[in-house]
């Protein structure tokens, strides 16, 4: 749900959590030596190399432990860096480690470092940290369209925006939406079935439905126009880029794409790139 801004701040077994707003006093493991960490690993993992594809492997995890560094950063308030420590959270590090070196840009690093930081923070469960460290590993076998379309069903079916005073609230999340959605539309129907076999969505033709009137009935139904409007009517004068969205969902009959967890880590991981930190256990629970 988009909405709450409500947050805290609080650490479990005597771990040190960093506040944003305030001084920091932190004399564990520190970002920069996390970002030191990628590149040990790198050369723990391909020693073998000849010298122009380790230069290569070099300048991709330098790549990513930058980004995970910025993100670590970004996201101080809410992680706490003692879960370094623990050995899935490196595994975790070395999945990603080993992907960014082999495949750059195409592993999808900003997704992988965001996944990490969420491994990460504060706030979570077991079966949170089981979901996210399996989504590390799937990842880098998708490509940026297919994280798209599991963004583009995840944002439509799962995510709601809160306490808007009318539809034409909902624009301005249409075009951030369609940012991170479009490389998804019209995907063909082989990696449709790649998606399958990947272990992030499973597919079911003989569902279907029409989603303006989905939402209308339940999670927006408190936006619903007067009596005789048309919600469709109503979202397409009102809120044109979320209409674009709605209607791609109808043509495609997203309706048949179920996410798996590891599905909804991923989407939730790119939607939070765009829209703000989104709290994964209101689905990893």
């Amino acid at each position: 749900m988009i909405g709450d801004k409500k947050q805290d701040q609080t650490a479990d077994n005597s771990s040190t959590a960093i506040q944003a707003g305030r001084d920091v006093h932190y004399h564990g493991l520190t970002v920069a030596e996390v970002k030191e960490i990628c590149v040990l690993l790198l050369r723990e993992n391909f020693p073998q190399l000849r010298n122009e594809a380790r230069r290569t492997a070099e300048e991709h995890v330098k790549s990513f432990a930058s980004l995970l560094e910025s993100r670590l950063a970004n996201d101080a308030a809410s992680i706490v860096l003692e879960k370094f420590r623990e050995p899935d959270v490196q595994a975790a590090i070395n999945d990603a480690v080993q992907a960014s070196a082999r495949k750059g840009q195409a592993a999808n690093p900003n997704i992988l470092s965001t996944l990490i930081s969420e491994r990460v923070a504060r706030k979570t469960n077991e079966y949170k940290d089981i979901v996210l460290s399996e989504a590390v590993q799937v990842v880098p076998r998708l490509t940026s369209s297919q994280i798209g379309l599991l963004s583009f069903v995840h944002f439509v079916k799962s995510v709601v925006v809160q306490n808007l005073p009318s539809i034409a609230g909902l624009d301005p999340y249409g075009q951030r939406a369609l940012a991170f959605s479009s490389p998804g539309f019209g995907l063909s129907s082989s990696q449709w079935q790649h998606i399958q076999y990947a272990g992030a969505a499973s597919i079911n033709n003989l569902v279907g439905g029409d989603i303006y009137e989905a939402l209308v009935k339940e999670p927006y139904k408190y936006l619903a126009p007067a009596e005789g409007v048309n919600f469709k009517v109503a979202v397409t004068q009102q809120a044109p880029s979320f209409a674009k969205l709605l209607d791609q969902f109808n043509t495609e009959n997203l309706f048949r794409v179920e996410l798996t967890s590891v599905g909804q880590a991923i989407a939730i991981a790119n939607i939070s790139n765009y829209l703000g930190k989104l709290d994964y256990t209101i689905w990893l629970k």
